[in-house]
């Protein structure tokens, strides 16, 4: 099945995300023993925030190739491995899962090295603590995918412009709270 096969959704929050997202981790954190860390990412962590009914989790390792040399774990899982999907970052593995035939996780592997993991916890800290921000997104999210409601890629271009801004704000917003807290 292509992206362009799949619809695209934006639900309202769902309170059972969380609950979803932490029994895949325990899941994960069984599959990636050497995962360092295993966060739920992307809108459907940000509490109030409407989203693609999709988990998105981060797993960050020491080396991403032990991952690829070994991929049964997530396999048994129900991870598929998608290795074109982020090609210009050698040290992003993206996976996908589909439950009862839909898609239900997306799982992000990034190596230690990576500055990914670190900007995707500024942006979610970002929207968690700024309502009006989030609100903007899920307007860009909304609009996108009532404009391309069959194409995810598609609908992720749709949102590119708000996304960037606001992930440029999330990192002001971080480095102003980093200079504004005390030294220990």
């Amino acid at each position: 099945m292509t992206d362009d096969a799949r619809v695209v959704e934006v639900v309202p929050y769902d309170l059972a995300w969380p609950e979803r997202f932490e029994a895949e981790r325990r899941l994960l954190s069984e599959a990636l023993p050497e995962a360092l860390s295993v966060e739920h990412i992307g809108s459907t962590s940000v509490p109030g925030l409407a989203a693609k009914p999709i988990i998105d989790i981060m797993a960050v390792v020491p080396e991403v190739d032990a991952i690829v040399a070994n991929l049964r774990p997530l396999e048994q899982l129900g991870y598929v491995y998608r290795p074109m999907v982020f090609p210009e970052d050698s040290d992003h593995l993206f996976f996908a899962k589909d439950t009862a035939g839909k898609r239900s996780q997306h799982l992000h592997v990034f190596g230690v090295a990576s500055l990914v993991p670190q900007e995707n916890r500024v942006f979610r800290a970002y929207l968690e603590a700024n309502p009006a921000a989030a609100r903007r997104y899920e307007a860009a999210k909304r609009r996108a995918a009532e404009l391309h409601p069959d194409s995810r890629a598609r609908y992720g271009a749709a949102k590119e412009e708000t996304t960037t801004q606001l992930l440029a704000e999330a990192r002001l917003w971080n480095e102003s709270a980093r200079r504004q807290s005390p030294q220990s």
